[in-house]
């Protein structure tokens, strides 16, 4: 017989009269299946934690609500991040810098807000190279804000919008000491026979904004007269123009961001002419990029070009001369072999192959590259140039598919191709990723089934890497697996990073219990052993810790409750001596707070979350 205890519906801090009513009628509900003489044939459901507060831990403010303890959070400073269901229009995601958790649980009400609508309508300014057109222009707006915690996810959305239409955007509303919004405006970039896409017309846009209340849609201009031009001609060795290649300017408005484009787009004519118009307010200089654009029946093979260094604050003329000594094509065949689970060599299919070649001369370079997915033989084609002036610069990286037991090559040296026309290197074999293996138990040593087992590169051992085996590595898939019904686990990964001396792994493990389970997620960091030899590791158990049991309600800006609202609570970082400990730091130090619950709201509007008590 199933106990009366695990049918009770969870309750509360302040119990709703239909909760109480449901409540009452369980007996009622009981007693009739009693008479019938059945008993109720299901699953026996968890035992109680408790009866009264007497059970739990008072000493450390626990109390009994629902047979369960709530209370006794662990020390830290908790942030949150609450989202509205999607068909709540009405509601916007908002950030709680810091969330009170008091020794019995229970967090109160957490409000979300109405959205304030960023509106407008992006139209093409007057410049030098485009006419004053009041037409409106196709774009992507993206707008963001930095998280109003340390290491949070912040906030961002991303709208396409249609030539002609307007934009509105629900935002939260921005207040007193917030940070304005970043909007970010693309011009669409796709083409169509005989028509000028927007971004050839004119520039990206950034601004900042704060947005305290909904506006209209009122013209927002991208471009203007004065803005900085680069212009100039791309010609071969011999002088003839080199039409059809895609230039565009990298940069940055942040200077602690990524490049991005931050011109207008254009395409070199028969005699390889090029002016594109620099968006303004950009932080340092850019870098002129050309690449070469291959119609979908046949691929050009030909270099990327780049001129870096170029002042963004005035216009200037740089015309480029394709060297002779690049040569003309080669096609390399290659093909990706690796030992499957049995031991026995096989083809991989899947894997990303890509091959790349610089040669740089001052502020100039020339980059050619291709990259394929390998065939279910194992197979890929790439076409490069054979020039003795490149040909010895090639190196090849793979990433083999996610969930592969075979491990990356990063930048390995190829053999020259100077004078040939085709070349099959001998199979290349990916070895084996490190195979480890665990077991996940609860906090009483019980082995924990259907628990999502991750494994990430840790911050240590990204930031100990050079920025360019840095973005490698970040890129590799992520090894993932769920535990069996033993709790045991196993994951592959890679050793270390091919061609990179003394970068070791360290990874970052996430536990992700199901929710059922009344077990917390962690995360727990490990260390590859230092061995080259190393095949296979154990990690110790991993015990995850007792939880505790801390519920709120989350609801609109009317006090009304919202179903299925989200709810992350993130444990925020005060140590950032990791940035000073490695040598590869982004200099933000942009350490993440660490996710650690997440739920959904009830009908009542209750979300019922486990932290673990580290």
């Amino acid at each position: 017989m199933i106990a009366l205890a695990s049918l009770m519906p969870r309750m509360t801090r302040s119990l709703p009269a239909t909760r109480r009513t449901r409540r009452a009628a369980l007996p009622a509900l009981v007693a009739g299946l009693a008479a019938l003489g059945g008993c109720l044939s299901v699953p026996d459901g968890p035992a109680p934690e408790c009866h009264s507060t007497d059970d739990c831990d008072r000493a450390h403010g626990e109390v009994c609500e629902e047979n369960v303890c709530w209370g006794n959070p662990p020390a830290g400073l908790f942030a949150a991040v609450i989202s509205p269901p999607s068909s709540r229009h009405d509601l916007v995601s908002r950030e709680l810098p810091q969330v009170a958790i008091p020794d019995f649980g229970w967090m109160g009400d957490l409000a979300l807000e109405a959205p304030v609508l960023l509106g407008g309508k992006v139209v093409a300014a007057c410049t030098t190279l485009a006419p004053c057109d009041p037409t409106p222009i196709a774009a992507t707006i993206t707008v963001s804000r930095r998280s109003q915690f340390q290491g949070g996810p912040g906030f961002k959305t991303v709208v396409n919008v249609d030539a002609g239409d307007a934009f509105s955007i629900p935002v939260p509303r921005t207040r007193t000491n917030d940070d304005p919004y970043t909007v970010t405006i693309l011009p669409d970039a796709t083409q169509k026979a005989g028509v000028r896409s927007a971004a050839e017309l004119v520039p990206p846009r950034r601004m900042q904004v704060s947005v305290t209340d909904n506006t209209s849609a009122v013209p927002v201009p991208l471009g203007r007269p004065g803005l900085p031009v680069i212009r100039g001609t791309l010609t071969d060795s011999l002088g003839r123009g080199l039409a059809g290649y895609r230039v565009s300017a990298l940069g940055r408005w942040d200077p602690t961001a990524q490049p991005t484009e931050v011109s207008t787009v254009a395409y070199t004519d028969a005699q390889g002419a090029y002016a594109v118009t620099l968006s303004d307010e950009l932080a340092g200089p850019v870098e002129l990029v050309a690449r070469p654009v291959s119609p979908p029946d046949k691929p050009v093979v030909a270099p990327t070009l780049h001129v870096g260094d170029i002042d963004a604050t005035q216009s200037s003329q740089h015309d480029v001369m394709l060297p002779g000594s690049l040569g003309g094509p080669v096609e390399l065949a290659v093909v990706v072999q690796g030992p499957d689970p049995g031991g026995t060599v096989a083809p991989v299919a899947g894997a990303h192959v890509s091959v790349t070649g610089v040669v740089t001369g001052g502020s100039t370079s020339f980059t050619m590259a291709d990259d394929q997915v390998s065939d279910s033989m194992g197979r890929v084609k790439l076409h490069l140039l054979n020039g003795d002036g490149i040909a010895g610069q090639y190196q090849l990286s793979i990433t083999p598919p996610a969930g592969s037991t075979l491990g990356v090559v990063f930048e390995q040296k190829l053999p020259s191709l100077v004078g040939l026309t085709s070349y099959a290197p001998p199979p290349i074999r990916l070895v084996g990723r490190v195979k480890v293996s665990g077991r996940v138990v609860d906090v009483g040593g019980k082995p924990l089934r259907n628990a999502a087992v991750t494994a990430r590169p840790s911050l240590r051992f990204l930031w100990g890497l050079e920025p360019e085996p840095q973005a490698f590595v970040a890129a590799i898939p992520a090894a993932t697996t769920v535990t069996a019904e033993s709790g045991e686990f196993v994951l592959w990964v890679d050793l270390a990073v091919p061609g990179v001396i003394e970068s070791w792994g360290d990874y970052e493990l996430l536990i992700e219990p199901p929710t059922s389970s009344g077990a917390p997620t962690i995360r727990s960091e490990f260390a590859i052993p230092r061995s080259s030899a190393l095949e296979a590791t154990t990690v110790p158990d991993i015990v995850l810790p007792d939880a505790a049991h801390v519920h709120g309600r989350i609801t609109g800006p009317d006090g009304k409750s919202v179903e299925d609202a989200e709810i992350k609570l993130y444990l925020v970082s005060t140590q950032l001596t990791l940035c000073s400990e490695v040598p590869h730091a982004p200099a933000s130090c942009p350490i993440p707070a660490q996710l650690r619950a997440r739920n959904t709201s009830d009908s009542e509007g209750t979300a019922r979350l486990l932290l673990p008590r580290l």
